[in-house]
């Protein structure tokens, strides 16, 4: 059952006014006003992720109503809605206290429908009343309400009719009734009453309201509410519980593990300062009354951006040096200092990533205390490149602390991709997996493998010893080169007893470009040698010494900027792997930019012989032509960030080309993604007996409005 069909069928035929956010795809949206499409679009903003989406991870995971579910992050109550919805009890912590308001309201659905719109209509008709006498004198903010608050965000009429309404909404006795109404009113006062608008921030239109019928549309609110209210007030629903709790310290609140599966998406590392998201409502319903009370809840929350970021926190301190991420925020700091940057905001970009990923690591630690043993947890995160387009991959390092944490890895599954606003790079959302095996006796960790671990690690300890075995069966002590034909391997797994992988050319492959070999051949090295194993007839190798010559990408190279040409839709469903790399280079002609020839792409994946060395194969290769006339074959290998380029592939390139191609000059390339959507290109020669690098670039596709004239005139300049 795939996503879609599980969204139709839980979700049913209810309305969704109150109880949830629909999925733009359902065809119940055409009934949707323009001003509902903007709520719509707000929460979906607010929440980060759809209720199919809790709906899929629910069938995923097999949660069952005997079961608990946590949303540590629950914003505004996806989460807690979908799990009532299906009968399974849950709890959601948030420090937000409108979003923790609407979770409570929303999750509240035993109250008499009638009764509420009963009660609306006599507040409705008090609040005109009291308008009419007040018409000259206009209710308005204190002065410490009004420096919370966007300058602009309501004019003094509709601020003047929110407070009348406001204010007749707390005299009521019956606090469930009370809250529901709060609930429509904070929708209210910001879209029909505001001069709020949203994008990928929020902020105040050009166009400001000098009125607007807050009383009408309040009413009618409510009264959608009341529908969705009658449409699930007799099922069987599942206990749901909202708990204002920072997600950083919610584990050592409780006494013992209550928690069968988490689904959550927590805040991305980007420059959304969320707290602005909800800042007029907070305000009109009481939670914020000064900036004292703004700072307060800015340091209840995670640190996700710079207008959150305090003097005082220690979170980045969990961050080891040397890490990935402390490797991350040194790249983003560097390129702000590269590129003169020297706000206060930018000067904290490096910081935020730190603090975001030692929160992180901080709320999954202290999360271990509530998880039962065998609990599930799903995560959706988004990659993001807001700080100076330095590419922060916030799944994968997600799952990194997951690990050292003594979490489980299960898998990271991709949920969408959205277009990055600055850079127009499609960035991925995921889902990362991950399960919690439990503490040990002594409250030491049960770290085991995860499935895609147990599977490298089986292989790997697989090849290992058959690498071995087949190595020293053909070694002689004080040799440079071992040789062997591949179906020693076979022979070796039936002596050993060792299950063959299907493909048998894999084994070469993961040591030739992924994996280390075993330590005991590797002993067998001098100080600044290697094995490297080349191909020398149909299912022959040797593993000859060499001085190592490892092709990494040079870090301090200028990193030059090309304009993109790579169509959007590939652009929307490439990959990051050798495939993808290929296509980029196609559609920007890198190739020709790089070498200075025009290059024509002749044939990808050319599996071919090559004499001497049997069966290889060329990632593509271009036939170019320059100015004076000259023709040339040039072979391309292409690797994804994760791989290293192979001196024994560039050295079977030449040789394809001087067999196939005898008459044109071969100009070996090889190409490389990088961190941050780099593309970083080596042009390879022969010199003294062996291959060498005769040239590196690293060149970054952009659109238009990220290239300056400065920029491509200190290019010429070069």
């Amino acid at each position: 059952m795939n996503i879609k069909q599980l969204t139709l069928q839980n979700l049913g035929t209810d309305a969704a006014t109150f109880l949830d956010i629909l999925d733009p795809s359902d065809s119940r949206n055409n009934r949707m006003t323009a001003s509902d499409r903007q709520f719509h679009d707000w929460y979906r903003f607010v929440l980060s992720f759809p209720p199919h989406l809790v709906a899929y991870y629910i069938h995923v995971l097999e949660l069952t109503s005997d079961m608990t579910i946590l949303d540590p992050f629950c914003g505004t109550g996806t989460t807690l809605v979908e799990a009532k919805k299906q009968g399974i009890p849950a709890v959601g912590f948030e420090t937000n206290p409108v979003a923790w308001y609407a979770s409570q309201v929303k999750t509240t659905w035993d109250i008499d429908p009638v009764r509420i719109r009963d009660t609306a209509a006599a507040v409705c008709e008090r609040a005109k009343d009291i308008l009419d006498r007040e018409s000259v004198q206009l209710r308005r903010f204190s002065q410490d309400e009004e420096s919370v608050v966007l300058q602009g965000s309501i004019s003094p009429l509709p601020l003047h009719k929110c407070l009348i309404l406001r204010d007749e909404i707390a005299i009521i006795e019956d606090n469930r009734i009370k809250d529901l109404l709060r609930l429509a009113f904070a929708h209210t006062s910001v879209h029909e009453a505001s001069n709020l608008e949203f994008g990928p921030e929020v902020g105040v239109s050009h166009g400001k309201k000098s009125d607007a019928k807050v009383f009408e549309y309040w009413f009618r609110k409510v009264t959608e509410m009341c529908d969705d209210l009658a449409s699930v007030r007799d099922r069987e629903c599942a206990q749901t519980t909202c708990l204002m709790l920072d997600a950083r310290d919610c584990g050592s609140r409780f006494e013992n593990p209550f928690v069968d599966a988490v689904i959550t998406s927590p805040p991305y590392p980007n420059e959304k300062d969320y707290t602005r998201t909800t800042r007029l409502e907070s305000t009109l319903l009481g939670f914020l009354r000064s900036r004292q009370d703004l700072r307060q809840l800015k340091e209840s929350l995670l640190r996700s951006n710079t207008r959150n970021v305090f003097a005082a926190d220690r979170d980045d301190d969990l961050i080891p040096t040397g890490s990935k991420i402390d490797r991350l925020a040194r790249e983003i700091e560097r390129r702000r200092i590269a590129l003169n940057k020297t706000s206060g905001f930018e000067r904290l970009y490096h910081r935020v990533a730190r603090l975001y990923f030692g929160g992180i690591k901080r709320h999954l630690a202290d999360l271990r205390n509530i998880l039962k043993p065998g609990a599930k947890l799903a995560y959706v995160v988004g990659d993001q490149a807001s700080y100076l387009q330095v590419l922060i991959p916030t799944g994968e390092l997600l799952a990194d602390i997951a690990t050292e944490l003594g979490y489980r890895v299960l898998g990271i599954d991709l949920f969408r991709t959205r277009l990055a606003t600055a850079t127009r790079q499609q960035l991925r959302e995921e889902v990362v997996m991950f399960e919690w095996k439990g503490f040990d006796s002594n409250r030491s960790l049960k770290i085991e493998s995860s499935p895609l671990e147990e599977g490298m690690s089986e292989e790997k300890n697989r090849y290992d010893v058959l690498i071995e075995e087949v190595f020293f069966k053909n070694y002689s002590e004080g040799t440079t080169e071992v040789t062997f034909d591949r179906e020693e391997f076979e022979k070796a797994s039936k002596r050993l007893k060792i299950k063959l992988p299907k493909n048998l050319g894999d084994i070469i492959y993961s040591y030739r470009y992924r994996n280390e070999l075993p330590g005991r051949i590797r002993d067998l090295l001098s100080k600044g040698e290697e094995w490297i194993i080349r191909s020398i007839g149909r299912g022959k190798y040797q593993f000859s010494k060499s001085q190592i010559h490892r092709i990494t990408p040079n870090p301090r190279l200028t990193k030059i900027k090309v304009l993109d040409a790579t169509p959007e839709i590939i652009r929307r469903y490439a990959l990051n792997d050798e495939q993808a790399l290929l296509a980029i280079l196609r559609y920007n002609r890198l190739i020709d930019t790089f070498l200075g020839v025009t290059c024509y792409s002749l044939q990808s994946h050319l599996r071919t012989t090559a004499p001497g060395m049997g069966q290889v194969e060329t990632d593509e290769i271009y036939v170019g032509v320059n100015k004076q006339g000259q023709q040339f074959a040039i072979p391309v290998q292409a690797k994804g960030r994760n791989e290293q380029i192979g001196i024994v592939q560039i050295e079977q390139d030449v040789a394809v080309c001087e067999a196939k191609f005898p008459s044109l000059i071969c100009r070996p390339v090889a190409a490389q993604f990088m961190e941050g959507g780099l593309i970083a290109l080596f042009e390879f020669e022969r010199s003294e007996g062996e291959i060498s690098i005769k040239d590196e670039k690293h060149y970054r596709t952009v659109p238009n409005e990220m290239l300056s004239d400065e920029e491509i005139k200190a290019y010429g300049l070069e």
